[in-house]
């Protein structure tokens, strides 16, 4: 008996020892820094910035080379400005796109739901129809109704018209969900608009309007801009500021820490235009640009990527803003409406302006900015916006003013690019930006190898450089 009391005793302490020591252990192969989930107004802001990388990342630098807003001098960035581009330039902002901010806006979608958030729905809603709107601008025909799915192995390619009624759709139902009273307060994570709905809604409105804009249905587009961005303070921004480097500007992230003279402004249309020195100045007697110049560049051959500049470490990012949704109105009233309907719409961005508008107030000193009210008759022959021989009919000379202010309010924006493919067959109005190599103007960026090799529903022929994505054939 003492002997089996011995051994019970030895069989106590092993199995005690053994539940502990799995306590000790239990968790040890989960990483506290790598979490596999989270709640959902945990995941909003990594899903903000996600969408801010795209918007105003290598995309972004992309189409503002060959937008003429800028050059790539050197290294690689010098092949890129002369559209010589490779498959593989792309991965990367396609693994952002999809891999992860669109999977992840569809996981914060179900957890919004399941907690009824209608509110923090709308959100991503309107994430969504920003990144994907994006996406489908650039490169066309894209995976969509099928991406991110796990039941799909080779997401179908979606035609690009497709793709912008359904964001028409996705907004559609944001503007519902955005107006819901069912909501958890996320207005810490919002770093956007710190859950003011109604900022949301305009914001959801001037992206109908800009989609609407991009096929051409200017009907509509004047329609939900009436709608959108009704003043600066409340542009859809990506913010930014200089406690770290992960915060900063990306611009300012690539010209001054990570490629440091890789791209200046030497040549540039986008320069020429506002330079009050340049041989193309735009200015007359009613507009002034030198604070406009000074404000995207510091001088005819550099942006500015200074403290007060648009390029500058803390200066926010424009996503969607009161200045384009007032652009918006003017092309549109202008083409539906005709030169009346349009000057009006021309004339409230004017006077925009004159208040100083969107520039850093170091530029703003009298005498550096000027934007008086056009008359119909300077758009007539002979006028001062139509001195050219032949002159245009007087709508086509507004049209063609309106398309030049938008391409400048677009510096460094992916919507310039946007604008030029656009118009590109509209050979009066567009802006005639100066070729950097070759005689083709690229019309759409390539499909990325990444999707090339696993993705047997990739389009076949693939389109190149200079085919024209769908809606601008």
């Amino acid at each position: 008996m003492i002997i089996m009391k011995k051994y019970l005793y030895i069989l106590l302490i092993a199995a005690t020892t053994i539940v502990s020591c799995s306590k000790m252990v239990e968790g040890i192969n989960v990483d506290p820094n790598n979490p596999l989930d989270a709640d959902p107004n945990s995941m909003l802001t990594s899903v903000m910035v996600g969408n801010m990388n795209i918007q105003e990342g290598d995309l972004a630098r992309f189409a503002g080379m060959w937008s003429g807003y800028y050059r790539g001098y050197t290294q690689q960035y010098l092949s890129y400005h002369q559209y010589s581009v490779i498959a593989r330039n792309f991965d990367d902002a396609w693994r952002r796109i999809y891999s992860g901010d669109y999977k992840n806006i569809q996981i914060l979608k179900e957890k919004a739901r399941a907690i009824n958030n209608r509110r923090l729905l709308g959100v991503a809603q309107v994430i969504e129809a920003n990144l994907m709107g994006t996406a489908t601008a650039l490169w066309g025909d894209i995976p969509y109704s099928q991406a991110s799915n796990e039941k799909y192995t080779n997401p179908v390619f979606d035609a690009q018209a497709t793709v912008y009624a359904n964001l028409q759709t996705t907004l559609d139902s944001a503007i519902v969900n955005l107006n819901s009273s069912a909501f958890v307060n996320f207005s810490a994570q919002d770093i956007h608009f710190a859950g003011v709905m109604s900022k949301w809604i305009q914001t959801a409105n001037t992206l109908k309007a800009r989609y609407f804009l991009h096929t051409k249905d200017y009907a509509k587009a004047l329609t939900f801009a009436q709608s959108g961005i009704n003043t600066q303070a409340n542009n859809f921004m990506a913010p930014h500021n200089a406690t770290n480097r992960s915060v900063s500007n990306l611009y300012f992230q690539f010209l001054s820490l990570d490629r440091p003279n890789w791209i200046d402004a030497t040549g540039m249309y986008g320069v020429s235009l506002i330079n009050p020195t340049g041989t193309r100045y735009r200015g007359n007697s009613k507009t002034v640009e030198r604070a406009r110049w000074s404000f995207f560049y510091n001088s005819a051959t550099n942006v500015n990527f200074t403290i007060n500049g648009f390029f500058g470490q803390t200066t926010f990012f424009p996503m969607a803003s009161y200045a384009e949704n007032l652009l918006i109105l003017a092309e549109a009233d202008a083409r539906i409406n005709g030169v009346a309907a349009g000057l009006i719409r021309l004339n409230n961005y004017r006077a925009y302006m004159n208040t100083g508008a969107y520039i850093n107030t170091t530029y703003l000193t009298a005498g550096n900015f000027r934007y008086d009210p056009y008359v119909a008759t300077d758009f007539s022959a002979g006028g001062i916006e139509n001195a050219g021989t032949p002159a245009l009919a007087q709508d086509r000379a507004l049209l063609r003013e309106i398309m030049e202010e938008r391409y400048i309010t677009f510096i460094g924006q992916i919507e310039g690019f946007n604008d030029l493919r656009r118009t590109f067959k509209e050979t009066d109005i567009r802006v005639p930006v100066t070729l950097n190599f070759g005689t083709q103007y690229p019309q759409r960026f390539i499909y990325p190898q990444v999707e090339i090799d696993v993705n047997s529903s990739i389009p076949n022929p693939l389109p190149t450089t200079f085919d024209p994505t769908p809606i601008n054939r």
